[in-house]
């Protein structure tokens, strides 16, 4: 649940190809982030150590989040994706998503970077 609390998420694209799904289509590193505790406060990755690999393919994504050495979160499921948003649908996960829930991003990918915000009712979390 830590990962997908709120975040913007910083990558580095390893293969990719053009349009909108296809685009975001290949093996992602984390390069840099932050989310939003449940405090309200602003956590960045880098205090927390973490390292992540998510992986697109098709309509589905896979990630797995260490903190250090240890095992922080992963998750994998459905995606879609337009223009500006990036929803995923887990279908399983270490963080006890609800059933259906969506995780909504607005998103641009530029020089083969992926930038990324998480949303809730119109404020980022």
């Amino acid at each position: 649940m830590k990962w997908l609390l709120g975040f913007v998420f910083t990558a580095l694209l390893m293969t990719a190809s053009p349009s909108y799904s296809q685009s975001l289509q290949g093996v992602w590193e984390l390069v840099e982030g932050e989310y939003i505790n449940h405090e309200g406060k602003l956590i960045q990755y880098k205090d927390l150590g973490l390292k992540s690999t998510k992986i697109i393919s098709g309509k589905h994504f896979s990630f797995v989040t260490m903190s250090g050495e240890k095992f922080w979160s992963s998750g994998s499921g459905t995606f879609r994706t337009d223009a500006k948003q990036y929803i995923e649908n887990p279908i399983y996960n270490s963080f006890s998503s609800p059933k259906g829930k969506e995780y909504v991003f607005r998103y641009q990918v530029e020089n083969n970077i992926w930038l990324n915000s998480r949303w809730e009712n119109g404020v980022r979390v």
